[in-house]
C-alpha cells in the first residue's frame, strides 16, 4: 500500500496515537517506551516519499479527555523525531475542535523549531479560513512559521457527506473548507467521514462514496498548479469587498480572488498601474479559464471584476492578472 501511494505521489500520513492513550508510554514522557516506538516507526517508514509524522490526534488535554500531554511533553516528542529522522519530515500536532482548547495549547508551542504544523480540527467548518489566517500570522510572528493544513471537520457524525445523501453538505465544505483554507495559505485538506452515514471513517470500503469530493478537491488543484505562482502569494482580504469573499496576491501582478456565495467583488487595484486581465474559474466542474462580463480592468483604483458567464449564485473563482 505504502509504495502504491509512493507511486501516485500521496503523502504518507502517519498518526502516532490517540487522544485516548496519549499517557500510555512512560505516562507521557519521552521516555525508553516511547524512544523504541518512535526509532522503530523511524526506521520502517521515514524513507516513504512524504512522510507526515503526527505526534497525537487531538493531543493534549481537554475537557473530555483530561489526561493530555502537556507543552513540555509535546516538545521532547518532536524533538525526538527530528533528532532521529534522517529525512527530516514533517512534523504536526493535531488540535482540538474548539478554540479555547486549541489556542491555549498551540499558543505555548509558538515558535518552537521542531514543530512544522498544525494539524487544524476545526468544529465549525465556517471558521476554518479565519483560523488557518490567524496561525499562519501567529507563527510567523514567533519566528518560526508553519504550515497550516485542515485535517478534521465537525460535527464529528458529519464531516464531509457522502454523495447519495439528499441535501448533503458538499457544497458548503468546498467552499469553507477546502477554498478557505487555500485562500488562507494553507497547504492542503484532509476529508473526515462522518460517523452517522455508510462509509464513515472507521468503516469505509468504498471510495466512490464520496467521488463528487475528489473531483472538486482536483480541480481546486488544477486552478492553484496551473494558473497561480502560490508559493510568491500571500492572503489580502483586505483588498476585495463582500460576504466570504476571498483574495490571495502577489501585489502588482496576480490576484486570486474566490466567491464564496458567487455574485461579484471590488477589487483595490489602488496601489498598482497597467492592465490587467479577468478571467474567471467554475470550482464546481472544473475547466478552463473563461470571460465573464468584465475581460479587463485598469490599475490604480478600486475595480469591479464583473459577473461570471453562468451561474451568477454560485461558488466561483477570478484570475485578474497583469497583461
Amino acid at each position: 500500500v505504502f509504495d502504491h501511494m509512493d507511486e501516485l505521489g500521496l503523502m504518507l500520513h502517519i498518526v502516532l496515537q490517540e487522544t485516548e492513550n496519549e499517557t500510555l508510554l512512560d505516562n507521557g514522557d519521552t521516555g525508553p517506551e516511547r524512544s523504541i516506538f518512535y526509532r522503530e516507526m523511524i526506521a520502517r517508514y521515514a524513507h516513504h516519499l512524504m512522510v507526515t509524522w503526527n505526534m497525537g490526534e487531538e493531543n493534549g488535554p481537554a475537557g473530555f479527555s483530561p489526561n493530555g500531554q502537556n507543552s513540555m511533553q509535546q516538545k521532547a516528542m518532536l524533538k525526538f523525531i527530528k533528532d532521529n529522522d534522517p529525512y527530516q519530515n514533517y512534523t504536526v500536532i493535531h488540535s482540538h475542535s474548539m478554540p479555547h482548547e486549541r489556542d491555549s495549547l498551540f499558543g505555548l508551542l509558538l515558535g518552537y523549531e521542531h514543530l512544522d504544523g498544525m494539524s487544524l480540527q476545526a468544529g465549525n467548518p465556517a471558521n476554518v479560513h479565519d483560523i488557518t489566517l490567524q496561525w499562519i500570522d501567529a507563527s510567523a510572528k514567533a519566528g518560526h512559521q508553519w504550515i497550516m493544513t485542515t485535517d478534521e471537520i465537525g460535527h464529528s457524525s458529519k464531516g464531509v457527506l457522502p454523495d447519495d445523501i439528499e441535501h448533503h453538505n458538499q457544497d458548503t465544505v468546498r467552499a469553507q473548507v477546502l477554498w478557505g483554507t487555500l485562500m488562507a495559505g494553507g497547504a492542503g485538506v484532509e476529508w473526515y467521514f462522518g460517523w452517522k452515514y455508510h462509509n464513515n471513517d472507521l468503516g469505509c470500503e468504498d471510495w466512490r462514496s464520496r467521488e463528487n469530493v475528489w473531483q472538486f478537491t482536483r480541480h481546486a488543484m488544477d486552478f492553484f498548479e496551473e494558473h497561480l505562482p502560490f508559493e510568491n502569494m500571500i492572503p489580502a482580504d483586505e483588498l476585495v469587498t463582500g460576504d466570504e469573499v476571498y483574495c490571495l496576491t502577489e501585489r502588482g501582478n496576480i490576484y486570486a480572488i474566490y466567491l464564496s456565495n458567487g455574485g461579484t467583488t471590488t477589487l483595490d487595484l489602488g496601489d498598482t498601474e497597467g492592465t490587467f486581465a479577468v478571467q474567471w474559474f467554475d470550482p464546481r466542474n472544473g475547466g478552463d479559464l473563461v470571460e465573464g462580463s468584465v475581460s479587463t480592468v485598469s490599475g490604480g483604483n478600486q475595480v469591479k471584476v464583473g459577473i461570471p458567464p453562468s451561474d451568477p449564485d454560485q461558488d466561483w473563482a477570478v484570475l485578474v492578472t497583469r497583461t
